[in-house]
């Protein structure tokens, strides 16, 4: 089955919004996400099958249900008061919900969100996925819990593997069933 993927916006992000927020991140986001954002930032994929049809691109997580995305755009709007952009408004609401080194870079229909994971490789994050019913603060935790296992740890399992990069994911979007 041959499947051209297609983004639905041409967005062109400027580059130095991208490099800025890697350096407020301290990472290298992936080539394949760079050249994509760059040129479709907030974009949702689609599948254009052999007959030339449009459809939504979903992503499977294992174990789990079939998803459609959105990358989160890296371009400022004004957010209750506030300018920033819905990627630094995601990864400000998930940070304590996350373990150190893992930033979201896209979003389903229901709030959960898709992240890197650059704690293994800091040039080739793998890809996760986090339900945003799953969530786990520090406050949630039990000082019994933290004798039992680190916050981190317990963040941890909130989290399920998708693949082992960001040009494997991209693999990953097929059309909805």
């Amino acid at each position: 089955m041959g499947y051209e993927l297609k983004w639905s916006d041409n967005i062109n992000l400027d580059e130095s919004k991208l490099r800025g927020l890697e350096e407020r991140w301290n990472i290298r986001f992936p080539k394949e996400y760079v050249e994509i954002v760059l040129n479709h930032d907030g974009s949702v994929p689609y599948i254009i099958d052999q007959n030339g049809e449009e459809m939504t691109g979903v992503v499977e997580v294992p174990g789990k249900l079939t998803w459609s995305i959105q990358l989160l755009s890296l371009i400022e709007k004004e957010v209750l008061g506030e300018v920033i952009s819905p990627i630094e408004l995601a990864y400000d609401t998930l940070s304590e919900a996350l373990p150190k080194n893992i930033f979201p870079f896209a979003i389903n229909g229901s709030g959960d969100k898709f992240l890197f994971d650059y704690r293994k490789d800091t040039n080739e994050p793998e890809i996760l996925f986090q339900n945003h019913e799953d969530l786990i603060l520090e406050s949630e935790i039990t000082e019994e819990e933290l004798e039992e296992k680190s916050l981190e740890d317990w963040q941890d399992e909130t989290l399920d593997f998708v693949c082992e990069s960001f040009a494997a994911f991209l693999k990953l979007i097929s059309p909805r069933d």
